[in-house]
């Protein structure tokens, strides 16, 4: 009974460092709140679809960076922001589009306060459309609701100012009310994409026209892969995915190290095992017979009977 004990003991105290070496390397249900930082930096391949034969119809990238902080000021209320600079381009055989432009998130939650953007169209080479666009919301917009669990759901209501400029043209002033029902799968996802494997939070909303879908991962402090599909028939229209980003931790090797640290805590605990066996005093049998092996016992017989 003793020794059944001192084995449980053993195993337990195995099992205990190793899923102390192992929790970091788990992944988590909660996504916390990332620390972001100017340098920050984030590059995804954007595909556009047809949604009625599937077929990639234009492709390019988009480049999202932390650049610096600004103090935004809507309706007498001071937001204190970091600034993520975007660029993108996406292109057919004559078609080209490019945007670029400056979102203002809140640093308190990431919330988005402020976008100016820059749309331009060339066709042939040629300027055919550009616009610039400048959106305040009022309250911010909330896309990621923190801490991030699976089957949380919030909802949003915010007022939507867009000032869109076309050239040789007076400033047009638009005031729309935006509600949105966000939800997060009951089950996390794990995806496979360019910059790696990443256990995602899969959150969607929905409007009139479309379903949205971001694939969150806290190991990249942004989305690894975004979706918008037809509300219709749920048929893709845009898919964007996470090629590279300086805020993925450095390729090692993690696995070995793991492994390894696991082996060296089963060493130690095996050398603590063996020397409290060794420092235990043996024990003195009282009063119990001394038990006789088969081959004395067959001896004792064959001596009675010669």
């Amino acid at each position: 009974m003793q020794k059944k004990l001192e084995k449980t003991i053993a195993l337990n105290l195995i099992f205990l460092m190793s899923l102390a070496i192992l929790t970091p390397y788990i992944s988590a249900t909660e996504a916390q709140m990332p620390s972001l930082s100017v340098g920050n930096r984030w590059k995804y391949k954007v595909e556009y679809y047809d949604p009625d034969t599937e077929v990639i119809i234009m492709n390019g990238t988009t480049i999202k960076e932390i650049v610096g902080e600004s103090n935004v000021i809507i309706n007498e209320t001071t937001y204190n922001c970091l600034v993520e600079r975007i660029e993108g381009e996406w292109k057919d055989q004559n078609v080209v589009w490019t945007i670029k432009g400056m979102v203002y998130r809140v640093k308190s939650d990431l919330s988005t306060v402020k976008e100016d953007m820059e749309i331009m169209l060339r066709v042939g080479g040629e300027i055919n459309w550009y616009q610039i666009s400048n959106v305040t919301y009022n309250p911010p917009l909330m896309e990621l609701s923190f801490p991030l669990t699976e089957g949380k759901k919030w909802n949003v209501s915010v007022m939507r100012t867009e000032t869109v400029t076309y050239p040789e043209e007076l400033p047009d002033t638009r005031i729309t009310h935006i509600a949105r029902n966000y939800t997060i799968s009951p089950l996390m996802e794990r995806l496979k994409v360019d910059a790696g494997t990443f256990d995602t939070f899969v959150i969607t909303y929905r409007t009139s026209d479309t379903i949205y879908e971001q694939y969150y991962s806290s190991a990249v402090s942004n989305s690894v892969m975004e979706l918008v599909k037809r509300r219709l028939d749920e048929r893709l229209m845009i898919k964007m995915t996470l090629i590279e980003s300086n805020v993925i931790p450095p390729s090692t090797p993690i696995e070995w190290w793991v492994w390894l640290a696991i082996v060296v805590a089963g060493v130690v605990v095996f050398v603590v095992f063996i020397f409290f066996i060794r420092m235990r005093k043996p024990s003195v049998a009282t009063g119990i017979p001394k038990i006789i092996s088969a081959k004395d016992s067959f001896l004792s017989f064959f001596r009675i009977n010669k």
